[in-house]
Formats: structure tokens, C-alpha cells, sequence
């Protein structure tokens, strides 16, 4: 009987935050390496999509959490100088964030670029989950493409 009451506890609680987590997440500022040796005055143009992929992956994931927190790449320049993981989940503390979400881009070439997430529970630094997904093309629409099933694949679990 108490593990009845027990699991409609946890439904209504579901029902009643849609299905939120009672966590917040901080959507850390993504990273690029770029190795492929072309146009090096995109740069602007990356930081840009970066910016938007932060953005939207902090729209997206919003429905998950109870709250959402994005973190600007000149605040954790700043503050973790050398980006020492420690650093990183105090930052991300501090900003209230209960889960951080790390992003890194690799750039191969024009048309290969691999990106590298890690959802990871801020007190600790347990990793909760990775995902590795290729995508085509470094253009805007190729970006939010990644985004969106990056998003919905984390969304999924």
C-alpha cells in the first residue's frame, strides 16, 4: 500500500511540473577546435552559431527542469582562466545550476564536424550522460539541425 501511495505521489508530482525535474540545469558556454586548416576568418560566424546553440538547447531542455540557467562565455572565461573542471562546476553552482551541460564542437573539415556533450551533476561530478553525434556542413541550418536532435535525444531518457 505505501509504494501505491508512494508512485502516485511521484505521478501527480509529475503531472503537476509537467514532467520537470526538481533540478536546474546550466548550459555551459559551448567550445570549438577547429582542425581543419580552412577559412580561419569564420570565426564571428561560430561564435555566433555557438551562442544560438546555447540558446536554443536552454529553450529546449527547459521543459526537463525546473529551471534553466545559461552561462556566457565571457563570465567563465573570466572565472576559470584555465578551465579546470572544478572551476567549472563551482561556476556552475554558483549560477544555481544542479546539472551542467558541457558542449565541445570539433571541426574536421567543411563538411564534418563532431560534437561532444556531457550532462553532468554539479555537486559531484558524476557524469549522468554523453552523447557523440556527427553532423554535415558548417552552416547555420546544419547547426540548429544538431541542436534540435541533441536536444531531443537528451530529452528522451
Amino acid at each position: 500500500m505505501r509504494k501505491l501511495i508512494g508512485a502516485m505521489a511521484v505521478c501527480a508530482g509529475l503531472a503537476l511540473t509537467g514532467g520537470a525535474q526538481a533540478a536546474t540545469l546550466g548550459v555551459m558556454p559551448l567550445r570549438m577546435l577547429d582542425t581543419s586548416g580552412e577559412d580561419a576568418a569564420r570565426g564571428a560566424a561560430h561564435a555566433g552559431r555557438m551562442e544560438a546553440m546555447a540558446g536554443a538547447l536552454e529553450h529546449d531542455l527547459g521543459a526537463r527542469y525546473s529551471g534553466t540557467v545559461l552561462l556566457q562565455a565571457g563570465e567563465v572565461d573570466a572565472a576559470c582562466e584555465t578551465g579546470d573542471a572544478q572551476c567549472l562546476l563551482d561556476l556552475a553552482a554558483a549560477a544555481g545550476a544542479d546539472e551542467a551541460l558541457f558542449l565541445v564542437v570539433v571541426k574536421t573539415s567543411e563538411l564534418i564536424m563532431r560534437m561532444y556533450a556531457q550532462l553532468v551533476e554539479v555537486p559531484g561530478g558524476t557524469v549522468l550522460r554523453r552523447r557523440e553525434l556527427n553532423f554535415r556542413g558548417d552552416t547555420d541550418e546544419s547547426w540548429q539541425r544538431a541542436g534540435r536532435f541533441l536536444a531531443k535525444n537528451l530529452q528522451a531518457e
